[in-house]
């Protein structure tokens, strides 16, 4: 589960390491950028989940690099839910349940994942979905939360990175070169949303435009906001995993007290109260919409069809 790997230094060509028959390859300037800004290390993460919400779905792979200096060091594993995985999201990331039988438990990994990870600054793309399952499945465990920064290199990216088609973990590859041969696996990712990270940094010139990509503390998070998942919860999962459009009535913001149509893309537990991430589609824009603020969902109604 936990593997080690040393960098060597050199001036000119690529740092290269094996780890699971997975090369782990980086530049100099790469590990330059990271050790500049992370002098004390930092954690690449990335996991694979039964699902998009962490408050109904669960995590079914997970993976970590640590990078200290010129040392590497990585975490990884397979886990075994408590549910079968559902077909669709198979499709997605190949994981199948014949592969976790046999896996370590959450109850088993997250704690010697924690061990492995301490307080170190954490980065992750789209870092809210797997801080999110993280924190959560710490809360149901009773494991008090640490103080470790997080960073989310698509947030970055979306401010210091141009010329890349969009800010995607897979086109943000393409656009730095970097190799992405098994997309959707955690390990694979981890490497990837590191690299891209590290690259990022190239156009980062100071610690107050490094804090643009920073998303939350984990201690941010408090028991008292993670809430038992209420009924508006329960319907709204359904929507998400048959990807449907509908309609929400909120309080708050440009159309308060009216129904605007919205995509579904996950429920978060998030240190103010748990929200729903979709696409707003009157405004074009993802945002989080507070749980405790939708006052009404339906379905979509489609006012052109009319």
């Amino acid at each position: 589960m936990l593997r080690h790997a040393n960098i060597y230094k050199t001036l000119e060509t690529p740092t290269t390491s094996f780890i699971k028959g997975i090369t782990i390859n980086f530049t100099q300037s790469e590990i330059k950028n990271i050790n500049k800004y992370f002098p004390d290390g930092l954690i690449a993460l990335d996991l694979e989940t039964s699902g998009l919400s962490p408050l109904v779905d669960e995590i079914i792979e997970i993976a970590a690099i640590k990078v200290v200096g010129n040392k590497i060091e990585t975490f990884e594993s397979l886990v075994k839910p408590k549910n079968p995985i559902p077909e669709f999201t198979t499709k997605i990331h190949g994981i199948t349940d014949d592969m976790v039988k046999d896996s370590p438990s959450i109850e088993e990994v997250l704690p010697k994942f924690l061990e492995f990870s301490g307080n170190t600054p954490l980065v992750a793309h789209n870092a809210k979905f797997d801080i999110g399952f993280i924190v959560f499945a710490m809360h149901q465990q009773k494991i008090e939360l640490h103080k470790a920064k997080v960073f989310c290199s698509c947030k970055l990216s979306r401010k210091y990175v141009k010329g890349s088609e969009n800010h995607k973990l897979s086109s943000l590859c393409k656009h730095f070169e970097i190799p992405l041969e098994n997309h959707h696996r955690a390990l694979d990712d981890t490497i990837a949303c590191l690299r891209v990270f590290a690259k990022t940094l190239d156009e980062v010139k100071s610690n107050r435009q490094l804090k643009e990509g920073e998303i939350l503390n984990i201690r941010d998070f408090t028991r008292a906001n993670m809430a038992e998942a209420p009924e508006i919860i329960q319907q709204l999962q359904k929507k998400i995993a048959n990807q449907e459009v509908i309609d929400i009535k909120y309080k708050g913001g440009s159309y308060k007290g009216k129904f605007r149509p919205i995509k579904p893309v996950a429920l978060l537990p998030m240190p103010a109260g748990d929200v729903l991430y979709a696409h707003c589609l009157l405004t074009d824009i993802y945002k989080s919409f507070a749980i405790k603020k939708i006052q009404d969902l339906r379905d979509h109604v489609d006012k052109d069809s009319k």
